[in-house]
Order: structure tokens, then C-alpha cells, then sequence
């Protein structure tokens, strides 16, 4: 069973086509990394999965259904996370907002409590989960962050640069909680990073998305030097380390700058997203 199908796919944003032609799907229990460079419209296809921004073309349905906003079976962490907006917060309370926002409703709920008490637990947070989110590490509140995500149990869980700002030892701590979430849970895990490698142990497929193209495939069959250097126009090496990493050569201009100035509608939506989950769950 697939988690998503996309057909002939294409977004038009302020008139200007971002990708299109995208065909590709992703099986339940999966992992998929979404790489690409800065501006290609890595982040704008969660938005579109989260029913945030519509298709100018083609079709996609999301276990099963179209995409809508609010939809509780998929879960969403952004790239600037709700955490570290809410410092002062300890991590059980954050993870709590899952349940009922601002209002703190989830801590009188037996039931509650209980699914917060198991998000913690799966994330491995429960020994830090009472303190202060400023006095976390920063590996330690992406853990807080993605227990979060996991407070509905979703069926499709969407991780926008979760690796992000993250030194290697608390990069490897991440993928490995995502592969534990998905092994635990079943659920189809999308990852939007900007290197292959931390993730390249646990991912079972690959969007690259570049030049307004959308390619799909195994690690082998799109990240080789033939597939890239038809991506991009001009001539791609690369170079596999002793340790398997895979050294990309040719596209140094493309990511140069993590954080650029243009705009991705990177964190478009993710309140909306919030907010209609948690008005879903009151309804």
C-alpha cells in the first residue's frame, strides 16, 4: 500500500512554475529523503502534501485521500520548530500541546497523559522531558520536537530539515530515533535534508528535486552521476569515500548557502497545520 501517490504533478507559485511532470509514490512504512537545492521546492511539497498548497497539475493522494488541511494522520515538524519559541516550556508540557494548544487541557486526561507518557518514552525524552526547553541541547529538543509529532500516532510523518544546526553526533542520534519511529510505529517517514549521507543508512528512496524536475528513485538509481548530470545540464562526479560517503562534485554553487535569502514557502502553513490538527481532536 502506498502512503502517497503523486501523478504528473506541478505547483505554480506567484506565476512561477516550481516543479512539474512530478510522478512518483511512497510505500507505507517507508523513508524518503527530499534533497535538492535552496529555492527548488524541497519544502513547498510538504505543504502541498499537508493540503496547504493546491496542485496546478496533476494529482496526489495521501493514504488515500486528498490532502486536507488538519489531517491528524500526518504528522509535520517545520523547519523552525514551535520549540523554540516556547522556551520556557518544559518538553512534557510542549509535547502535550499535541493535544489542546495553548489551553493545557491534556494534563487533567488520564488517556492524555498516558499517549504524552508514550511519545516520551518512544523518544527516548522521558529523563529530560521536565525541564525547561532552554536548558536542552539542541539534539535534545529536536528529540522533544519530534515526540511532538508523534502525540496522534500518524501514519505519514513529514520531518523539514530535522538534522539541521545539529553537530555529527546529534545528527546520528536523530536518524536513528527516525528509523526507531518508523520501525515502532509503521509509519511513512519524508525527510527534507541537504545531505544524503547522515540519512543514507536508513532511507529506502530518494526525491531529488532540482531545476524544476522532480526525479524518484533508490539512493542508486538517482544519486549517480549520470541521473544528476542530466538533472542539472553539466557534468556531475561522484566520489565515494572509503567510508561510503558520497562526495558530490559540480554542485558546489547550488548549495553553498544553506539559508539563503530567497523565499521556499519553507514555513508557510505549519501554523494553520497546528491549529486545524488540534481543532479536529476538540471537534
Amino acid at each position: 500500500m502506498n502512503a502517497l501517490t503523486m501523478k504528473n504533478g506541478a505547483v505554480v507559485l506567484g506565476g512561477r512554475t516550481i516543479w512539474k511532470d512530478a510522478t512518483f509514490s511512497l510505500e507505507s512504512g517507508s523513508i524518503t529523503a527530499i534533497l535538492g537545492p535552496n529555492g527548488a521546492g524541497k519544502s513547498t511539497l510538504l505543504n502541498i502534501i499537508l493540503g496547504l498548497v493546491p496542485l496546478a497539475e496533476g494529482s496526489l493522494e495521501v493514504l488515500g485521500e486528498t490532502p486536507r488541511r488538519g489531517n491528524r494522520r500526518v504528522g509535520y515538524m517545520a523547519q523552525t520548530r514551535q520549540a523554540d519559541t516556547v522556551a520556557t516550556m518544559t518538553g512534557r508540557d510542549y509535547v502535550g500541546l499535541g493535544f489542546d494548544g495553548p489551553r493545557f487541557g491534556w494534563g487533567r486526561d488520564k488517556a492524555k497523559r498516558e499517549v504524552v507518557r508514550q511519545a516520551l518514552a518512544l523518544t527516548g525524552t522521558t529523563s529530560f522531558a521536565d525541564q525547561p526547553l532552554h536548558s536542552l541541547s539542541g539534539g535534545q529538543r529536536q528529540r522533544i520536537a519530534l515526540a511532538h509529532t508523534t502525540v496522534f500516532k500518524p501514519q505519514l510523518l513529514l520531518l523539514d530539515e530535522p538534522l539541521a544546526a545539529l553537530d555529527l553526533a546529534a545528527q546520528a542520534e536523530i536518524v536513528d530515533l527516525i528509523n526507531l519511529i518508523r520501525d515502532t510505529t509503521g509509519a511513512a517517514v519524508v525527510v527534507v535534508a541537504h545531505d544524503l549521507n547522515p540519512l543514507a543508512p536508513i532511507i529506502d528512496q530518494v526525491l531529488w528535486i532540482a531545476r524544476r524536475q522532480v526525479r524518484s528513485g533508490t539512493v542508486e538509481e538517482v544519486v549517480n552521476e549520470d541521473v544528476l548530470s542530466q538533472l542539472y545540464g553539466h557534468p556531475i562526479e561522484i566520489v565515494v569515500t572509503p567510508r561510503g560517503r558520497r562526495v558530490i562534485v559540480g554542485l558546489e554553487e547550488e548549495f553553498a548557502h544553506p539559508h539563503p535569502h530567497g523565499h521556499d514557502h519553507s514555513h508557510e502553513g505549519v501554523h494553520e497545520h497546528f491549529a486545524e490538527v488540534y481543532e479536529e481532536e476538540t471537534e
